[in-house]
């Protein structure tokens, strides 16, 4: 870490060490990480890839830990992008977007342009990079709709990657590996007043179906064309708790930190909520979202191929 450290201290990059990742996750459980680095911009992001690429250290790049629980602690660098400055570039209906910035802020800046496309996103709690990996989706609009191209780093090198050389699926993409940095968007021009009624419409639904409180999101994908909630709620699962984290009454497929929760609290409802399912449907629930810890890194979807 020595040699991480006098790299950062050198370009005066913001990082810290021994970092608690739980004041950052929005469920609030996490490990600690050796050491957390948080690049102001894409030129700064670049930078510290190509350090690590040519060093060939192992490390893992975060957006806003929305949909990550990390399990235990990490030895290795973290890169957290949700401080880059909300760098955008207009070219008529085209936007480009640093990774780092949130999709809410988007949202924001995009009906303060009239530009439409985004608006049933405008709610999930995800930076643009961290939605592209998991093609973040909401009342059937994804984030990779209006995907023209991506700039990533990969390889030691920095490419641009056309929207039809990417696979998207749901919640799903081929950027396992990639490091996204920037991404450009069509949108469509709109009347001020019909985009601000069509995000109310989305806000009102989301705030009658899903619950506030620490969590990270829907835990489980759809099976069967059925949502995990669906299977949840009908094994009678809804405001059964573990410790410090409870199902959602609300929203069976919600698990919340009710505020002393654990990670050890959260598998063990999660082991249980799948074992039910499992017995009442017969049906395997696969989680949506993304477990982290030093022993499953490697076939991690947003790890990069390097080791100290």
């Amino acid at each position: 870490m020595e040699i991480i450290k006098l790299f950062l201290d050198k370009n005066n990059f913001e990082y810290y060490e021994n970092f608690d990742l739980s004041l950052i996750s929005t469920i609030k459980l996490g490990g600690r990480a050796k050491i957390v680095i948080y690049p102001k911009n894409v030129n700064e992001l670049k930078k510290i890839l190509l350090y690590f690429s040519k060093k060939k250290i192992f490390f893992r790049v975060f957006g806003n830990l929305s949909n990550v629980l990390i399990i235990e602690d990490l030895d290795f660098p973290i890169i957290i992008t949700n401080k880059m400055k909300q760098e955008v570039k207009f070219d008529n209906n085209l936007v480009t977007v640093s990774a780092g910035i949130s999709l809410s802020k988007l949202c924001e800046i995009l009906r303060k342009n009239s530009l439409s496309g985004f608006e049933g996103l405008s709610g999930i709690p995800a930076t643009v990079g961290g939605a592209l990996y998991n093609n973040a989706g909401a009342f059937g609009v994804s984030i990779s709709d209006r995907l023209v191209s991506v700039l990533v780093f990969f390889d030691g090198k920095v490419v641009n990657i056309s929207n039809n050389d990417i696979k998207f699926g749901y919640h799903f993409s081929t950027l396992s590996g990639f490091v996204v940095l920037e991404a450009t968007f069509f949108f469509e021009i709109k009347k001020d007043y019909d985009i601000i009624n069509l995000i109310n419409e989305f806000t009102y639904k989301r705030n009658k179906t899903q619950p506030s409180g620490f969590s990270l999101g829907s835990v489980y994908k759809k099976s069967n064309n059925k949502s995990a909630g669906f299977y949840i709620e009908r094994c009678g699962l809804k405001g059964v708790r573990f410790g410090g984290i409870v199902i959602s009454s609300k929203h069976a497929n919600f698990f919340i930190n009710s505020g002393n929760g654990s990670v050890s609290d959260f598998l063990s409802l999660c082991g249980y909520a799948e074992n039910c399912v499992l017995y009442q449907f017969g049906v395997t629930l696969n989680t949506e979202i993304e477990k982290v810890g030093n022993s499953n890194e490697i076939n991690s979807r947003f790890s990069y191929p390097y080791k100290i």
